[in-house]
């Protein structure tokens, strides 16, 4: 069961890393607000995924399914931040 909810949770990570790879490709900016709402989509889809495992399974597991759910979110987010970085560094014409 936790398997699952964590390949679930992947996928999602997944998708949010095509999205902001997609945003810094096209040359728009992938300013804070984009990255807010990108984030926030994602925390909203995660909660709602741990929230509906946590409620087939039994009680003990739900600190398990929480903590995972949430290193999942943690290591996707930190992905997506290392996948555009550098695209949105080297865009930028920085005159220093």
């Amino acid at each position: 069961m936790i398997l699952l909810m964590n390949i679930i949770i992947a996928l999602a990570g997944f998708v949010g890393i095509v999205a902001a790879r997609k945003l810094s490709n096209q040359g728009e900016k992938l300013d804070l607000k984009n990255h807010f709402i990108i984030l926030g989509v994602k925390v909203v889809f995660i909660s709602a995924i741990v929230s509906l495992f946590c409620l087939s399974t039994e009680k003990n597991t739900h600190a398990i399914l929480i903590l995972t759910g949430l290193l999942n979110l943690i290591v996707f987010h930190f992905i997506e931040a290392f996948v555009t970085q550098g695209k949105l560094i080297n865009n930028r014409n920085l005159n220093v």
